[in-house]
């Protein structure tokens, strides 16, 4: 399909906080190649989030803008029929993305977002999964930092287990060694919404909500514990839930195309804290967590917190998302014999800026151009609503080490 339209790539959006930095991002990629446009739904905004780019690049100057309203289907047909790719960057996707979708399947056209909405991705994957792979389009949330480094992560392990001594994976633990990012008021919102959900307590609930196969994790609370691995006391971390679920689903999507993670796969992530600060997440997970869905039900506590936290369009500084990190371990355990020598690998992913912002645009960036460039090559060519992992494979993780400037590494534990 690359090269058949108008355009390479849409970012929708692009008048919003992340939308306008994933358009800076490919901007300062010079890719003199590539054929790609802006869309949101004021001209104005449009302009001057192209007045940035030229800043960057002067050739762009002329770069096309498109009006699109997500409420209007005709505009988004109108703008996704012309390119190969949509970048889609405007949340809440529970309202703004399903369009998106729905157009991308009529049109032919492949998606990728920055969504952590988990609940509205089980709505898109129980309505859409079967009609996106009749149709050969390829559909991929959590393209962001929700789930890319978790996803892409585990997968990097599993894969260099299979690949250098033939085995399986039993689990594969994870530690959020460090972070250091800011927050969007877009993604305060979305949180809100997200945590409001009729839903959200059913996910909760079950490990495998967004896994087309069933394996043997249960639903936990991160009570803190010390790990001799990470060496730090480990609690929750806040989008665990998120990146778990994701990684199960590509657990169970490789299971239904024979290729497992492993006959009895784990996956369980949590962070790094000083004893007190663990503590205190434990007292978040198991006192005011598992209740927090059940009051955000309630309108008027929910409008209150609406208005009182930050709004849509608002960030963290330019210098403070340049400022910004993470690093994340893996410790992957082989399934191996009781008497044989046990096989355990540590895997590291890296990001060198905020990871909501800086890094979020450059994961959800080099996942679009997986699609544009590297189409032949993926393993998610059949389509469907997939995850990073299983949609771009080693592709994206090649590109985010080339072209990202993170860091993806496994060494051999001892």
């Amino acid at each position: 399909m690359a090269g058949s339209r108008k355009y390479d790539l849409i970012v929708y959006g692009a008048t919003g906080f992340t939308g306008a930095y994933t358009a800076e991002y490919i901007a300062n990629l010079h890719n003199k190649n590539l054929k790609w446009a802006l869309a949101g739904r004021s001209i104005a905004k449009l302009e001057k989030t192209r007045e940035r780019l030229v800043s960057i690049d002067p050739e762009l100057k002329n770069l096309n803008l498109l009006v699109v309203e997500a409420s209007n289907p005709e505009s988004i047909d109108e703008a996704l029929k012309q390119t190969t790719v949509v970048i889609a960057t405007v949340g809440p996707f529970v309202k703004y993305g399903t369009p998106i979708i729905e157009s991308c399947i009529r049109q032919g056209t492949h998606y990728v977002d920055i969504t952590g909405e988990f609940c509205w991705a089980k709505e898109i994957i129980d309505k859409y999964h079967d009609q996106a792979i009749a149709n050969g389009v390829i559909i991929v949330p959590f393209c962001g930092f929700d789930c890319v480094p978790s996803d892409m992560g585990a997968y990097m392990v599993v894969k260099h287990i299979r690949d250098t001594y033939g085995l399986d994976t039993a689990d594969v633990k994870v530690s959020v060694v460090r972070l250091r990012g800011g927050f969007s008021g877009g993604t305060v919102q979305t949180s809100l919404g997200m945590l409001s959900h009729s839903d959200a307590g059913a996910a909760a609930r079950n490990p495998y909500y967004l896994s087309p196969a069933n394996g043997i994790d249960k639903p936990r609370i991160p009570w803190m514990r010390w790990d001799p691995d990470f060496k730090k006391w480990q609690s929750l971390y806040i989008m665990a839930m998120v990146n778990e679920l994701v990684v199960r689903r590509s657990y169970g999507i490789y299971t239904k195309k024979n290729s497992t993670y492993g006959k009895a796969f784990r996956y369980r992530e949590t962070m790094s804290f000083p004893a007190i600060g663990a503590f205190i997440m434990t007292f978040i997970a198991a006192g005011i967590l598992p209740i927090l869905p059940y009051v955000l039900r309630i309108s008027p506590i929910l409008r209150f917190l609406s208005w009182m936290l930050p709004k849509g369009g608002t960030g963290p500084s330019r210098e403070a998302i340049n400022k910004g990190g993470y690093e994340m371990h893996f410790v992957a355990n082989a399934e191996t014999e009781p008497y044989d020598t046990p096989i355990r690998v540590r895997g590291i992913v890296r990001g060198r800026k905020d990871p909501g912002y800086g890094d979020t645009c450059r994961m959800v960036a080099e996942s679009a151009l997986c699609l544009v460039d590297n189409y032949d090559e993926l393993p998610g060519k059949e389509g469907g609503i997939l995850t990073p992992a299983t949609a771009f494979g080693d592709v994206l993780i090649k590109r985010l080490r080339d072209e990202g400037g993170m860091d993806f590494l496994v060494e051999k534990m001892n």
